[in-house]
């Protein structure tokens, strides 16, 4: 123990005189080497540095990766909006495929309202007025050049004219209505007392007869066909411009065979000739012409 304490008390008595007896140079020189110790040990921290690169590299990968996934991620996007794109593309045709349904359903009814108006168009086009008499007048037809029939106009008022027919000793007294599409027979007197106008205040009571009927003369069934009304009709008179031609289909009341019968109508002048044709077992031909009138 005294043995150790001895070594112990000579090591601290070197010590001090080791350190009284430093220079101020191995101080430096001390220092210096410190300093170069501590250099030696900062390359790690540069080590450190080097290795910063790899994870900033690293760091700029991931971030490039994030945003290659994200750029990757962006056209799935794009497609999600194409595709919903193309959804609402493919929304749209069948609506617009609803649309020609429409379309569909309002040219169906413009084609019957067309119809309808190639109808009225025909009738106002034709426009029966313009084919009554415009005066008091008298008119002898020859028929079948054998028989004269003279067709006396007596009196016009607004929609109605008065005529008496005499054929022999047949007498006929008759008031025609005429409208835009008809001509209709609504007084019949056969033989009459007085044949003097009776259109004042006059008030039909019933049709007697359709003699022309243009508003059904498209339908395939309907007994009236407008031929024409613009034809030119000769007649010993003189010829006519303009001139109406409506044929009309009936049956017979005595052999139920077919009856044809043509009228041509003149502008301002009403019938200038007629054609009557029975198809029946014994049937005839009756051709009508004007060749007079005053």
């Amino acid at each position: 123990m005294k043995k150790l304490l001895t070594i112990m008390l000579s090591v601290a008595f070197i010590l001090s005189a080791c350190a009284a007896d430093v220079d101020p140079e191995s101080l430096e020189n001390d220092q210096a080497d410190q300093d170069t110790s501590e250099a030696s040990e900062e390359p790690p921290a540069e080590a450190e540095k080097t290795e910063d690169p790899e994870s900033v590299e690293n760091e700029s990968e991931s971030k490039e990766q994030e945003e290659e996934s994200a750029v990757t991620t962006e056209p799935e996007d794009e497609e999600d909006n194409t595709d919903s794109g193309e959804e609402a593309a493919s929304e749209d045709p069948a609506v617009e495929a609803e649309e020609p349904e429409e379309d569909t359903v309002e040219a169906s009814a413009n084609e019957g309202s067309s119809e309808e108006e190639t109808k009225e168009e025909q009738t106002s086009n034709v426009g029966l007025k313009a084919y009554m008499p415009k005066k008091p007048m008298t008119k002898t037809f020859m028929q079948n050049d054998e028989y004269k029939a003279v067709y006396e106009i007596v009196d016009i008022q607004g929609n109605y004219v008065q005529q008496v027919i005499t054929f022999g000793d047949m007498v006929t007294l008759q008031v025609l209505q005429w409208t835009e599409g008809t001509v209709s027979v609504v007084y019949e007197e056969f033989n009459p007392e007085d044949t003097a106008s009776m259109l004042d205040g006059f008030k039909p009571v019933e049709t007697v007869d359709v003699l022309i009927d243009v508003t059904q003369s498209s339908q395939s069934d309907s007994s009236f066909k407008l031929i024409d009304d613009k034809q030119t009709t000769s007649t010993p008179v003189r010829d006519f411009e303009n001139v109406l031609v409506v044929q009309k289909i009936e049956k017979a009341d005595s052999s139920g065979a077919e009856v044809r019968s043509t009228f041509h109508y003149a502008p301002d002048y009403g019938l200038i000739k007629e054609k009557i044709e029975d198809k029946g077992e014994n049937g005839y031909t009756m051709n009508s012409k004007l060749i007079d009138i005053k």
